[in-house]
């Protein structure tokens, strides 16, 4: 009984990853690319297993719009994607590489903490010099969040994923707007939290 149940769990875990050895390749829209096994393809939706963190095998979909191209095992990479300028698809297959690449990048790899330490510390010091001045608490942050849409992103060596991306002005492209947005949301967040400690600060040692 105690070997049953040690080694029927160990036995679907072997079968999971032997489902899953032969595997296919989906390229997202997003830039991120899925290792997976392809089980059903509606015309409009792949239906495909992925392995989680923990290992785990989930089901999931995914339609094509959301895919740029699909790699099956034993068979050659097909590209979905086409350009549309009606829906904004304004960039060739090849030049859409590179802005994905850039999107994957920004994503996984660039920083906005400078931009919520100077929030931090100026907000904070903005609202601890205006005492209990509610505007002075409210209207710094939003001001600071809104002139981060000014400053052109900087994209540093450290993360680029491959160095010949370095002048591309499609992987540029692409690597804007998720840096942008983490860049504005963490001037929010820095801004706020430093507003709320400068006036905490102000209540608890200023008067």
């Amino acid at each position: 009984m105690f070997m049953t149940r040690f080694l029927l769990p160990l036995l679907i875990c072997l079968l999971q990853a032997a489902t899953l050895s032969a595997q296919d390749t989906l390229l997202l829209m997003n830039g991120r690319t899925l290792d997976c096994r392809i089980v059903a393809d509606s015309g409009t939706v792949f239906v495909f297993e992925h392995a989680n963190k923990k290992g785990k095998i989930k089901v999931h979909e995914v339609h094509k719009s959301e895919v740029f191209s699909v790699k099956k095992q034993g068979e050659d990479e097909l590209v979905l994607y086409a350009p549309n300028p009606m829906i904004g698809d304004i960039y060739a297959v090849e030049e859409m590489r590179f802005y994905m690449a850039g999107e994957n990048d920004a994503r996984n790899n660039y920083s906005a903490w400078p931009t919520f330490i100077a929030g931090f510390v100026l907000c904070g010091t903005i609202s601890y010099l205006g005492e209990e001045g509610l505007l002075l608490s409210i209207v710094p942050p939003l001001v600071y969040t809104a002139a981060q849409l000014i400053p052109k992103i900087k994209i540093g060596e450290e993360t680029i994923s491959d160095m010949s991306y370095q002048y591309n002005d499609f992987y540029a492209d692409g690597y804007e707007p998720p840096a942008r947005t983490r860049k504005l949301i963490r001037a929010l967040q820095g801004s706020y939290a430093g507003a709320a400690a400068g006036l905490a600060a102000f209540i608890l040692f200023g008067k």
